[in-house]
């Protein structure tokens, strides 16, 4: 039986076609019904609780002044999303921007991701150094991509750091996991453009991520 996804996607600097060629590559049709989105309400209105929640949306969505966040918009949403992981066991996976201006006092920070993003210098080399095995990593060396060198905020006492994010710019923390409740979270901070999501070492990480959270 096919599992079903809710894929969030599409932001000013991030947008669906970015993302949208990396889909059928780890949530094939034949294993999945996937419902993508660029509307964070949609989750809190769906009929039937989804098995995985993938969010590649920026909190901040546009270039509006001022600018409205939609973690902090409508306050039911993250709470949707924290009932949905930790009492119906959805998995969830942050991408990227899924991490990026998330409130401090958000529920998806502090409940749910455990990590969240700050800033980032501009592109250049990145290494994904493994630090941990777990069936997020199985199969996963390290590789160097050209990408934004996110900056994080986390705690990371309450997760499982898997991977370190190095270059020039320092050591972050890049890929962490964690059971919620009776869900799964990821957060996996690389992926701001195409060729980087469909890189090797991330496709393997992205893949391992689904199945994991996704409790396949």
């Amino acid at each position: 039986m096919k599992k079903y996804a809710i894929v969030l996607l599409d932001d000013y600097w991030h947008p669906a076609d970015t993302i949208l060629p990396l889909l059928p590559k780890i949530l094939p049709d034949s294993e999945w019904n996937v419902r993508v989105t660029d509307d964070p309400n949609y989750i809190g209105a769906v009929s039937a609780a989804p098995d995985l929640l993938m969010n590649f949306k920026d909190g901040i969505a546009n270039t509006q002044i001022p600018t409205p966040n939609w973690y902090a918009a409508g306050a039911w949403s993250p709470w949707t999303h924290k009932l949905l992981v930790e009492m119906g066991g959805a998995g969830f996976i942050g991408v990227h921007c899924g991490l990026a201006n998330i409130p401090q006092d958000s529920p998806i920070y502090t409940e749910l991701l455990r990590g969240r993003f700050l800033n980032h210098p501009p592109k250049c080399p990145v290494t994904v150094h493994i630090a941990a095995q777990h069936p997020v990593t199985e199969g996963v060396t390290d590789f160097t991509i050209d990408d934004e060198h996110y900056q994080m905020e986390g705690m990371w006492d309450k997760t499982n750091v898997l991977a370190t994010t190095q270059s020039q710019h320092g050591e972050q923390v890049g890929v962490w996991a964690h059971e919620c409740g009776n869900g799964r979270v990821v957060g996996i901070t690389p992926g701001h453009t195409t060729e980087v999501l469909l890189s090797d070492g991330m496709l393997r990480l992205l893949r391992n991520a689904v199945n994991w959270a996704a409790k396949r």
